[in-house]
């Protein structure tokens, strides 16, 4: 059984309407409840520009908001992002946190590191713009040490696919449309061209991952695809880059105030 197929009969066999995690597979059985499907793309580190942009988005109770994942690395914020996303997950049974590439690079360096310990530069996760996380986080661990503990066990956490009913599915980087969920959880946070090539059904798919910036240096806005893929990275560590938030099924998008720099430039 597919993907799409597992979804499908997961999302029947809901009884009480209520969302659900399955194995960190997020069901929402009646997304037509909701005001508005809200999508947070890409932040990596941009604490001043997510803050520009979370009061255009005017969140209320009965709004679905799903983070789409890289809440860190590259600007130097990244402890920041995870704490204020942390916080309004707790705070709102109606937003939802997904894991990225870049948090996985980072649980995979706790797993044999400890924030106490000099950085180790052979660890792709710092090749890969995580030195001003680790440093953010040796700031948070040695002012509250439990706080640090919560952001990872936090980290730990967090989902990696949500589907909206069956017509909306929000999830990092992509997946294989042909293979089940448990066959491919690792790969949903990496996919690339893969997934641009060979997705091609209904369900409209929201991701971040990829910058829109890749297909077109001109591009500073969310991209549709004709196969019903929604792109949200907007480059946020970039120059010219946004923090952006789509309303999925209207396609109305807010984004970070143009003139507020990244906190650092890419590494």
């Amino acid at each position: 059984m597919n993907i799409l197929e597992e979804i499908r009969q997961k999302q029947e066999h809901i009884q009480d309407g209520r969302i659900q995690n399955d194995d960190g597979l997020v069901l929402i059985p009646a997304p037509e409840r909701f005001r508005r499907l809200l999508a947070i793309g890409d932040i990596h580190g941009n604490w001043h520009r997510l803050l520009s942009l979370w009061p255009q988005i005017q969140y209320q109770e009965d709004d679905l908001l799903v983070f789409l994942g890289d809440y860190i690395d590259r600007g130097t914020h990244g402890a920041e992002v995870l704490q204020l996303v942390m916080e309004l997950t707790e705070k709102h049974p109606h937003i939802i946190a997904l894991t990225g590439n870049h948090e996985a690079m980072m649980l995979h360096y706790f797993q044999n590191h400890s924030i106490r310990e000099p950085m180790d530069l052979s660890h792709g996760w710092l090749r890969s713009g995580g030195q001003p996380t680790f440093r953010g986080l040796r700031r948070l661990y040695e002012a509250d040490c439990g706080r640090y503990h919560a952001v990872l066990e936090f980290l730990l956490s967090l989902n990696h696919l949500a589907a909206a009913g069956t017509d909306f599915i929000f999830t990092h980087a992509g997946f294989y449309p042909e293979q089940s969920y448990e066959e491919q959880v690792d790969d949903m946070l990496w996919l690339r061209t893969e997934f641009y090539e060979d997705y091609a059904s209904e369900p409209r798919v929201i991701i971040g991952h990829t910058p829109v910036q890749y297909f077109s240096s001109e591009h500073t806005a969310p991209l549709l695809f004709r196969n019903h893929i929604l792109d949200c990275d907007t480059g946020s560590f970039l120059p010219d880059g946004r923090v952006s938030c789509i309303d999925v099924r209207k396609l109305q998008c807010w984004q970070s105030h143009p003139g507020i720099p990244p906190d650092a430039p890419s590494t």
